[in-house]
């Protein structure tokens, strides 16, 4: 009877030791996830770009803005030359506790430097609420790029960024994207959502970035599966590489902020930075 009392009481203790983590430690841990990457259309004028991109913010009330600040921080820490923001800034708009000045959101986001631009694309979370224009003006307020099937050269260094619109809310269009993809540049697709590349791989992408799986967010242990959202259940993070004649690449970033619950477990938030060069 004593073994069993003992056997309750560590359990207890251990499942009171994972809430702690999963709830209060876990979501406030930042890590900095590296990549090499190397490709011949990139230009060789410079020893290398990085880019930086984070994803998945949620700001909500178990994210706020002083815990943005603490990310725009630590990508300024980085120093990148461009910075790519994947999706979902605010987990429900509707919901958010400062909607009445979100000014402070783009000054925040006005504040991470980045010496050949800031770029974003819509998320399911964006449009959600009444979020969609707020989205865009807050993006562009804060120096960001907001691309909608839309793209942007950086001539010097033979970069192609196109961005897409949300797969789930918003209208990718797949016309739009063949027109802006450049066989002779670098070309670089931003999606909130990773699954729909296996629409896409025919075409003259070379690198995919996308975020919305948040790394599965809760992993539990000896579980082969988690829950996922839709067009993030067959890459779920890190770095992907695909047998087409272009060589595609897919980076899915783990994400920031947390949704649904305010728990991570085993799905440390990240900010991943991808080194290119020729």
């Amino acid at each position: 009877m004593k073994n069993f009392f003992k056997i309750i009481a560590v359990t207890f203790v251990i499942l009171i030791c994972l809430y702690v983590y999963a709830r209060f430690i876990e979501p406030n841990m930042l890590n900095v996830h590296y990549e090499n990457i190397s490709n011949k259309l990139i230009s060789d004028t410079t020893p290398s770009i990085k880019i930086l991109q984070f994803s998945d913010t949620h700001l909500s009330e178990f994210f706020d803005i002083v815990d943005l600040e603490k990310v725009v921080n630590k990508i300024n820490a980085e120093n990148p030359d461009i910075v790519i923001f994947s999706g979902d800034l605010i987990d429900h708009y509707k919901k958010y506790s400062y909607t009445s000045d979100i000014s402070q959101i783009s000054e925040m986001l006005g504040k991470i430097k980045a010496s050949l631009g800031k770029f974003s694309v819509y998320g399911n979370h964006d449009y959600g609420g009444g979020a969609e224009k707020v989205y865009s003006e807050i993006m562009e307020k804060g120096g960001f790029v907001n691309l909608v099937n839309s793209s942007i050269k950086l001539e010097n260094y033979n970069l192609n960024i196109i961005g897409l619109d949300d797969s789930i809310f918003g209208n990718v269009d797949i016309e739009k994207l063949n027109e802006n993809l450049d066989e002779d540049f670098y070309n670089i697709v931003i999606s909130h959502e990773p699954d729909v590349i296996n629409l896409m791989l025919d075409y003259n992408i070379d690198l995919f970035l996308s975020g919305h799986s948040h790394g599965g967010q809760v992993q539990i242990p000896f579980l082969k599966t988690s829950i996922l959202p839709p067009l993030a259940e067959k890459y779920t993070r890190g770095l992907y590489e695909f047998e087409n004649y272009r060589g595609t690449k897919l980076y899915v970033n783990i994400g920031i902020g947390t949704s649904q619950v305010p728990f991570r477990f085993m799905a440390v938030p990240e900010l991943s930075v991808l080194m290119l060069k020729n």
